[in-house]
C-alpha cells in the first residue's frame, strides 16, 4: 500500500479550518469540504493540482486529532496527530487497533511528522466493519494508548469514499 507521507499536513490544516469560528465546514470552494456528524472532511490536491486524497478528522477529548484518509487509488489509513508528543520522523512502529471486544488488528505505523503517525489499513471486511460499526477505537503502541469514540463513522466513512469517487481524476489549477 502506498500512502504519501505528506498526508498529515492536510489533516492538520483541516483541523485548523474546523476550529475557525464563523466558517461552515460543509461549504467550501468547489464543494471540496464535507461534514458528517463530528467528522470534517476535505478533498486534497498535490502541488501539480492533481487530486491526491480525501481526509476527514475529529478531535478527541484530550485534543488528539484522529483522521481517516482514502487516497485516489482507494488505499486508506488512520492518522493520529498529538501536539503533546514527539516522534522520530521516518520511524516505524508496531500498533494494535482495538475496537470494542473484537479481535485486535495488528498494523505497522509510520511516523510522518514529529507529532503524527500514519497507520495504513487493510482493505478487508474485518477492518472496514470494525471502523464503521465500532463504538470505541483504542490504538496501542510503545506502551502508549490513544482512545477515540467512533461516533458516526459508518456515515462518515461512506462520505469519505464518496469524496474520493467525486474528485477522482480531477485537477485544480493553483493560482
Amino acid at each position: 500500500m502506498t500512502l504519501r507521507s505528506l498526508l498529515i499536513a492536510p489533516l492538520i490544516l483541516a483541523a485548523v479550518a474546523v476550529a475557525e469560528p464563523g466558517q461552515n465546514p460543509g461549504q467550501g470552494p468547489g464543494q471540496d469540504r464535507f461534514t458528517s456528524g463530528v467528522w470534517h472532511g476535505d478533498a486534497n490536491y498535490d502541488d501539480e493540482g492533481q487530486f491526491s486524497d480525501c481526509t476527514m478528522t475529529a478531535e478527541a477529548e484530550k485534543g488528539v486529532l484522529l483522521g481517516f484518509v482514502i487516497s485516489a487509488d482507494f488505499d486508506w489509513g488512520l492518522v493520529i496527530a498529538d501536539e503533546s508528543r514527539s516522534f522520530e520522523v521516518g520511524a516505524r512502529k508496531a500498533v494494535l487497533l482495538l475496537v470494542d471486544g473484537r479481535d485486535p488488528i495488528a498494523a505497522m505505523a509510520k511516523v510522518v511528522d514529529t507529532h503524527g503517525i500514519l497507520i495504513p489499513l487493510e482493505n478487508s471486511d474485518e477492518v472496514i466493519e470494525a471502523m464503521r460499526d465500532g463504538k470505541v477505537l483504542r490504538i496501542a503502541t510503545d506502551g502508549t494508548e490513544f482512545s477515540f469514540k467512533l461516533t458516526g463513522t459508518a456515515d462518515a466513512i461512506a462520505a469519505l469514499a464518496a469524496c474520493v469517487t467525486d474528485h477522482q481524476g480531477t485537477n485544480r489549477v493553483q493560482l
